[in-house]
């Protein structure tokens, strides 16, 4: 497996990105019509794509929230890639990244019913900092000092 940044307009990234869409929207049920399907206007910086014999399994991207703060965006692993690690991997490439531009904080919002994606990303070291019904938004301090997982 492997992890290579990705252009927002790549074929691989905007397939994937699509799945994700089709994912969320139907687990989501009666939910969905909150949701939107990804279009440039998200503002999206970068992209990262894993690649597991050529294939591609899963993306995450990112964009600048504020000065200092980052948001990870559109975390997806397709079905049978689930649970090897893949979006821990994904979510160290984003905050390499952040760092390099300067950014000392990582948003990202899920739902509460989105179990082991919550999991995930408290294992790593985020935090919830605001929940609302089934919306949560959790952040982590990416310092030098706090950075890594």
């Amino acid at each position: 497996m492997y992890i290579v940044p990705k252009g927002i307009t790549d074929t691989d990234v905007l397939a994937l990105f699509s799945q994700y869409d089709d994912f969320m929207l139907e687990f989501l049920g009666e939910d969905r019509r909150c949701y939107a399907r990804y279009s440039l206007g998200e503002g999206i910086e970068a992209v990262w794509a894993a690649y597991q014999g050529g294939f591609p399994v899963g993306c995450v991207a990112y964009r600048k929230k504020a000065d200092g703060v980052g948001e990870v965006k559109r975390l997806f692993i397709r079905e049978g890639h689930r649970g090897r690690g893949i979006s821990k991997k994904l979510l160290l490439a984003v905050e390499r990244y952040a760092q390099r531009q300067g950014c000392h904080t990582l948003f990202l919002d899920t739902r509460a019913t989105l179990k082991p994606a919550v999991s995930l990303y408290g294992s790593i070291g985020f935090r919830v900092v605001f929940q609302e019904g089934l919306y949560i938004q959790m952040e982590k301090i990416i310092s030098s000092t706090h950075g890594n997982f």
